[in-house]
């Protein structure tokens, strides 16, 4: 197939899924305002200069419309809602399959009514529609989207990188001793609602209550400054370490390397660190959203706390710390069960198989159909 992605570049979700189409010979170009090269994809620049953001948008729509044309794919792969969810809609070009990431559901569509219908308009004309979360999709379902053409198809995990070890390397290179406790957040610092406070203001606690406590934090974007400062005031500097965003393959040491992952956001999907932290044997922390209680069951795969609730989050990382056997009974279990459905070369197959079903008219993947994953989730 001839496939035309319009999505965000320079970015691994976006590179990992645009390159194993390409790997599977299929003809594969990227359209975007963060061009950058990836290996075995054709990019395209559609940004522009002229004017305020309201005409670069529609100079970037023409762009985008010119390109189609010129291009003929089989099929327009157009990821996340707000902005290239947009164009995607306005290039009037089928099929369409649409990918949402999370705030672009969550948050974007009810900052004002211009964007809501935007939002609406984009779910309603959408060919099919992926997310990864069961959660995420009903959402977009409640926005207008069609029950019957939408799918659960997660970002996936690596199996043969992520997997139960540990790193006692990459720890000791980190500044950590041998005995410590390592609590690990890897979320953004650029949104609010992933709570990097609440965590810096729970680990001020734990660390008053648990001596062998150290904390790790790593956003994949954002400016750390402020959160180590706010480290710093809360007396926890010389027992955290702050880094930004690590390669693929460090991530991955850095999970094995440390003992706890927190992951306590107010909104979100289901986030693809979490999955690895899983598929890794970690004990996880993790706040009570739909997302991530399909994967995380409290007291048996995890812990769960309500988010922005300190106090609760800094319970849970005690009782974690405190209990090395919990943790390993949690790690275990933990991933046995994100690997029956979250390998990444899986959730690809359910792609192409979704795309070929758009061009040639063929059977889409029946098992990552919401119709058939709502009763599960709800369990």
């Amino acid at each position: 197939m001839r496939l035309a992605f319009l999505t965000i570049g320079r970015h691994i979700h976006t590179e990992r899924w645009i390159r194993w189409l390409a790997d599977r010979g299929h003809e594969c170009h990227l359209l975007t305002v963060q061009p950058g090269p990836v290996p075995g994809v054709r990019v395209h620049d559609i940004r522009s200069a002229a004017g305020p953001k309201p005409i670069r948008y529609g100079f970037s729509l023409l762009t985008v419309r010119r390109l189609l044309r010129r291009l003929r794919p089989d099929l327009l792969n157009t990821h996340f809602l707000t902005g290239y969810g947009y164009w995607g809609d306005f290039s009037g070009f089928h099929p369409n399959l649409l990918t949402v990431w999370g705030d672009d559901v969550y948050v974007t569509p009810f900052e004002n009514r211009l964007k809501h219908w935007l939002a609406r308009r984009a779910l309603r004309h959408c060919d099919a529609l992926t997310g990864d979360s069961v959660d995420i999709l009903q959402r977009a379902v409640a926005l207008g989207a069609d029950p019957g053409r939408a799918y659960r198809i997660l970002w996936g995990v690596d199996f043969a990188r992520f997997q139960p070890r540990h790193d006692r390397e990459w720890r000791r290179a980190a500044g950590f001793p041998d005995d410590a406790v390592v609590f690990y957040s890897p979320r953004s610092f650029t949104q609010p609602y992933y709570n990097v406070d609440v965590i810096i203001a729970a680990a001020a606690a734990v660390r008053r209550r648990l001596p062998a406590a150290r904390f790790l934090f790593s956003g994949y974007e954002g400016d750390p400054t402020p959160f180590w400062d706010l480290a710093r005031r809360a007396g926890i500097a010389d027992v955290t370490v702050f880094r930004g965003r690590l390669p693929h393959a460090e991530f991955a040491r850095a999970l094995q390397a440390s003992d706890v992952f927190l992951s306590v956001p107010s909104v979100d999907a289901t986030a693809v660190s979490l999955l690895e932290a899983l598929a890794c044997g970690r004990a996880v922390v993790v706040s009570a959203l739909p997302s991530s209680l399909e994967w995380v069951r409290d007291g048996r795969t995890g812990l769960v706390v309500p988010p922005r609730d300190a106090e609760a989050l800094a319970a849970a990382m005690e009782r974690l710390g405190r209990d090395a056997d919990l943790r390993r009974r949690l790690g275990e279990a933990a991933a046995a069960a994100v690997r029956p459905q979250a390998g990444f070369d899986r959730n690809m197959a359910w792609v192409e198989q979704l795309m070929a079903s758009l061009v040639d008219g063929g059977p889409p993947p029946a098992e990552v159909a919401l119709s058939a994953l709502a009763g599960e989730a709800a369990e």
